[in-house]
């Protein structure tokens, strides 16, 4: 009877201590939903910018890896891809209208969607409607995505459009932290990015 009254005793502590174990996580909380609120209000402002990396592609069937260079100007962008299996450079030019795709010694050829002008021409199904924000390390706007961040606000993963996008590693460029290395995944596709170096004009 002793000990099952000490027990009782002991209750209300355990209690106390169990809820204030699990109210830790929670109180982190607001803080690093603050930070990443202020963190993609400064992206969002971030409408001129390039990238130059490295891109690797896999599917169940086939992989290949290039070069890129990603210029954006407000709503109008230009990628390059250079050495896809051997072959030469590849360059999309777009804006809200439509795009262009461009290959080595052949006409260029022009659609009002990117994703699909790509896979017709090429065979590679690449999200490059979302690519522009995700590069970022935000959501595309007018999607509902699934964000998971971190205490200094910056993206960790994201869901949105059927793609989960993985954020590995950023690098820090003029006070603003931007992402470095991620991997996307769609289905049986699965790409991987790596930034060498952001230009912020």
């Amino acid at each position: 009877m002793m000990f099952t009254g000490r027990i009782r005793r002991l209750l209300p502590v355990l209690a106390v201590f169990i809820l204030g174990c699990a109210s830790q996580p929670t109180s982190l909380e607001p803080q690093a939903e603050s930070a990443w609120l202020q963190h993609r209000a400064t992206l969002e402002t971030l409408h001129d910018w390039q990238v130059q990396g490295r891109v690797a592609m896999r599917t169940a069937d086939e992989g290949w890896s290039a070069s890129f260079d990603w210029q954006q100007r407000g709503a109008e962008y230009r990628i390059r891809l250079r050495g896809p299996f051997g072959q030469g450079a590849l360059e999309l030019h777009g804006n809200a209208s439509g795009v262009w795709l461009q290959q080595a010694e052949q006409s260029p050829v022009f659609a009002l969607d990117a994703e699909t002008l790509l896979e017709q021409q090429t065979g590679w199904r690449l999200p490059v409607s979302g690519l522009g924000a995700w590069l970022r390390g935000m959501p595309v706007a007018g999607s509902e995505p699934v964000v998971q961040w971190d205490a200094q606000g910056r993206l960790q993963h994201l869901a949105q459009n059927d793609w989960q996008i993985d954020y590995q590693r950023y690098l820090e460029k003029d006070e603003l932290m931007l992402p470095q290395k991620l991997r996307l995944q769609h289905d049986s596709v699965s790409v991987k990015l790596i930034i060498d170096d952001w230009q912020i004009p």
